[in-house]
C-alpha cells in the first residue's frame, strides 16, 4: 500500500483551506482524504483545493443512466479532446465516457495549479459561458492553497513548490443525456520547500452539463449534503471495487 505522509503541520493546512475557500461559496465540493501510517487510519474531511462547486441537488447515491446508451461500468480507456485551448484539452464526445474524459481533464488542471490567474483562465475554457464570475470563483482556489502553505496570496512563489491533482479511478452517477455527475478518486500532492511532500487520496466530486457543444462546468444551483467519506478506498484494491470504484486508462 502506498504511504501517505502524516506531518503535524500539513493538517493545519487542510482546516485553513475550508475557511478560505468558503467565504465566496456557501458550498463547495467536498473532498475526503485519508492517510497511510503505522496505526489505525481515520478519514479527514476536507475541502478541493480548487474553487469548483458542489453539485446542485443529488437525489440518489445509485449510478443511474438515462442518456440511452449503456451504463459505464468497469475499466475505462480516456478518450482526448478534440482541441487545445489555453493548455485545456476541450471538445469531447457527447456521452459519458467523453464527460469522464473532461471531468479528468478539467480536475486535474483546476487542483495543480497555484497561480490564480491560471485558474481563471481554466474557467473560461470549461465553465458555461453563462456563469458570468466563473473565472473570479476559480481563482479563489489557488488563493486559498497558497495561503494554507505559507505562501503570499498574489505574486511569485518558489518555483520548486506545487500542488498536483491526479485521477486514478471514477465512477458516475445521475447520468442524463446532457448532464451528469463524476466522481474520481484521485492523489493530492503538495510539495513546499523545507518542509517536504505530502500526498493524501481524496473524493473529488463534479458536475458536468453539455453546453455549446461541450461537458462544461455549471454554475451552482443550490448546496449537496452528499457525504462522500465512506468512498475512500485503495485505487485498485478490492474495497475500492466494492465501492463502486472503476479504473481508467490513458
Amino acid at each position: 500500500m502506498n504511504q501517505f505522509l502524516d506531518r503535524p503541520r500539513r493538517r493545519r493546512v487542510l482546516p485553513l483551506l475550508i475557511v478560505g475557500v468558503l467565504v465566496f461559496l456557501a458550498a463547495l465540493a467536498v473532498g475526503v482524504a485519508i492517510q497511510s501510517g503505522n496505526g489505525p487510519q481515520e478519514p479527514r474531511v476536507y475541502t478541493p483545493p480548487a474553487a469548483i462547486p458542489a453539485p446542485g441537488s443529488v437525489t440518489t447515491v445509485e449510478p443511474s443512466d438515462q442518456s440511452g446508451e449503456p451504463a459505464l461500468n468497469g475499466p475505462l480507456q480516456l478518450v482526448r479532446g478534440a482541441r487545445l485551448v489555453n493548455g485545456v484539452s476541450i471538445g469531447y464526445p457527447h456521452s459519458s465516457v467523453g464527460a469522464v474524459s473532461a471531468a479528468v481533464e478539467y480536475w486535474r488542471q483546476l487542483g495543480s495549479t497555484l497561480e490564480p490567474d491560471r485558474a481563471a483562465a481554466i474557467a473560461r475554457v470549461v465553465a458555461v459561458d453563462s456563469w458570468a464570475d466563473a473565472p473570479g470563483t476559480f481563482a479563489k482556489g489557488p488563493v486559498a492553497t497558497r495561503k494554507a502553505l505559507g505562501f503570499a496570496e498574489s505574486g511569485q512563489i518558489d518555483p520548486n513548490a506545487s500542488v498536483v491533482l491526479n485521477p486514478v479511478e471514477y465512477q458516475v452517477r445521475s447520468v442524463k443525456a446532457d448532464s451528469i455527475q463524476v466522481l474520481l478518486l484521485a492523489t493530492y500532492s503538495t510539495a513546499v520547500p523545507g518542509a517536504g511532500m505530502q500526498t493524501r487520496m481524496g473524493v473529488y466530486p463534479l458536475d458536468l452539463v453539455w453546453s455549446d457543444g461541450d461537458w462544461r462546468i455549471p454554475a451552482p444551483t443550490g448546496t449537496s449534503t452528499t457525504d462522500y467519506t465512506t468512498l475512500v478506498a485503495e485505487p485498485g484494491s478490492p474495497q475500492a471495487s466494492a465501492k463502486g470504484w472503476n479504473e481508467f486508462k490513458r
